[in-house]
């Protein structure tokens, strides 16, 4: 297994990435409970979530504003494939977790909850976000546990998310990945649909199709030999009721990623 995590995104019809700036956009634990106040930001929101194949709809208003992002790690047993159970460690009970979306010159305060029932400690690494490990070592929670930080965000962009507690391998080839985008401040183009896509690979100790509730696999996940490489957490994710739909003339805009942690994506669009 590679020391660091395979992780990237892409945005289709999409948006360049500005420099960051580690100057700026610093992740920062709260001290004694003050919020920074700055003239520019207005209003308090909570952040809207969503779970693939969906997003969020997208900011219309104009202003930065202080934003409330909460977030719930939760251990869940759900389908990998037919007949195949997996625990999978998650961001928001899915994967890939929780699509977040805030606006360029937001102050983000963002809220970690480690559900009681959880087995191991977690944290959270955005790639949205310079400083210590993205966030990651302000927010280390232990089940039953919360955490918090705050940061500005300066940069737009399409960012991966991941859990960065040791070793982080193993906690994002079990589901700890998802997408947080950064709109511009002047927006997005208008498109019609918009879908949330990111491939990741599942390390079990059986083979593929093998049915019952199959564990986590640290030899194959070091040989990198995963009997399982999906989209959006499961064999047949994006058909049925998940399936992506578009009609004729429309536009279409994909958010698209790798949670890995080891292989690359050659993901394509034919039609």
């Amino acid at each position: 297994m590679h020391t660091g995590v395979t992780a990237f995104a892409i945005m289709l019809l999409a948006l360049s990435v500005s420099p960051l700036s580690a100057a700026e956009n610093r992740a920062v634990a709260p001290s004694n409970g003050a919020k920074p106040v700055d003239p520019d930001v207005t209003g308090v929101e909570t952040a809207v979530l969503a779970q693939a194949p969906h997003v969020p709809p997208p900011i219309t208003r104009k202003k930065p504003a202080r934003v409330i992002v909460n977030v719930e790690v939760r251990e869940v047993t759900k389908r990998l494939a037919d007949g195949v159970e997996f625990v999978f460690w998650t961001f928001g009970g899915s994967v890939p977790g929780n699509f977040i979306r805030i606006r360029e010159g937001d102050q983000v305060e963002f809220h970690l909850n480690n559900h009681q029932n959880n087995k191991m400690p977690h944290n959270i690494d955005l790639h949205s976000v310079t400083g210590p490990g993205g966030g990651a070592a302000s927010s280390f929670t232990a089940p039953g546990h919360s955490s918090q930080f705050s940061f500005r965000a300066l940069n737009p962009g399409l960012y991966v998310y991941h859990c960065a507690t040791a070793p982080v391998g193993m906690h994002v080839g079990n589901g700890m990945y998802g997408l947080i985008l950064v709109e511009p401040k002047e927006g997005l183009p208008r498109v019609d649909r918009e879908y949330y896509i990111m491939q990741g690979e599942f390390y079990t100790t059986g083979q593929y199709g093998e049915e019952g509730l199959q564990q986590f696999d640290m030899a194959k996940a070091v040989d990198e030999k995963p009997p399982y490489v999906v989209f959006n957490g499961a064999v047949g994710s994006l058909v049925g009721d998940n399936a992506i739909t578009a009609k004729v003339g429309e536009k279409i805009r994909l958010f698209i990623g790798n949670g890995g942690p080891n292989l690359v994506s050659s993901f394509h669009v034919i039609g």
